[in-house]
C-alpha cells in the first residue's frame, strides 16, 4: 500500500511536466524547437522535485515506524518505484488532455500496483508464465515490494511464532525470494526492472509528445 500511494502520488504531480504547458509547446514546436532537448530538459528538471518528494514521503513514514532497517537501504525501493511511476506521469500527459489525466493515472495505478502488484493475486499470476510476464512488464509494486521484502527479511529474519503469520512468510518468500538465485540477485534484479520500466514510459512519452497532436503543432 505505501508502494501504490507513493506511486499515485508522483504519478498525478508529474501529469503537470508535459500538461501544464501544452499550448505553448504547440507554439514552439511550430517554430522548429528541439523536441528532445524540451523533453529531457523538463525530465531532468522534474527529477530534482521527484527526489525531494520521495525523500520526504519516507523520511515521515520512516519516523513514524522507525523499522530496524537503515534508512538509506530502506529509501531504495522508493526511489525506483518513483521513477517508474513519474513515467507514467509523464507519458499520460502527453497522449490525453490535461483534464482527463488524474483520472487516467489513478486508474492506471490502481490497476498495476493494487490489483495486479497484490501478493494474493501475485500467487495465482505466477502459476502461469504468461500472466506472470505480463505483470513483471508492467506492475510497479511486484517488484519494488520484492525489494522491500528482501532488504526488510535480511534485517530482521522473522521467525513468527502463529501459524497464519507463518503461512503468509512463506507465501512472500515463494513469491519474492527465487529459488537458486541469493538476496543480492533478488534486489538487483527489481531494481533492473524498474529501472527499465521507467526509462521505456519516458520513451513512450517522447514519442507522445513529437507525434501527438501533429495538427495543433502548426
Amino acid at each position: 500500500n505505501l508502494h501504490t500511494c507513493l506511486a499515485l502520488l508522483l504519478s498525478i504531480f508529474c501529469l503537470n511536466v508535459f500538461g501544464n504547458d501544452q499550448p505553448l509547446f504547440w507554439r514552439e514546436s511550430a517554430s522548429g524547437i528541439n523536441v528532445s532537448a524540451y523533453h529531457m530538459s523538463k525530465v531532468l528538471v522534474n527529477t530534482i522535485d521527484i527526489a525531494f518528494q520521495t525523500f520526504l514521503f519516507t523520511s515521515i513514514y520512516y519516523l513514524i515506524r522507525q523499522p530496524f532497517i537503515p534508512y538509506w537501504e530502506f529509501i531504495i525501493p522508493f526511489l525506483f518505484t518513483s521513477y517508474a511511476a513519474s513515467g507514467w506521469g509523464y507519458l499520460v500527459s502527453t497522449v490525453v488532455p490535461p483534464q482527463h489525466g488524474p483520472f487516467i493515472v489513478s486508474l492506471v495505478s490502481f490497476i498495476i500496483c493494487g490489483l495486479l502488484g497484490n501478493p494474493a493475486t501475485l500467487a495465482n499470476f505466477f502459476e502461469i508464465p504468461v500472466m506472470k510476464l505480463c505483470v513483471s512488464l508492467v506492475s510497479i509494486t511486484r517488484w519494488a515490494v520484492q525489494m522491500s521484502f528482501v532488504i526488510g527479511n535480511n534485517y530482521l529474519r522473522p521467525e513468527p511464532t502463529d501459524l497464519r503469520d507463518k503461512v503468509m512468510l512463506d507465501m512472500y518468500k515463494k513469491i519474492y525470494m527465487q529459488e537458486g538465485t541469493t538476496e543480492s540477485q533478488d534486489i538487483g534484479h527489481s531494481c533492473l526492472a524498474l529501472f527499465g520500466m521507467g526509462l521505456a514510459l519516458r520513451f513512450f512519452s517522447y514519442l507522445g509528445l513529437r507525434f501527438m497532436n501533429r495538427s495543433k503543432q502548426v
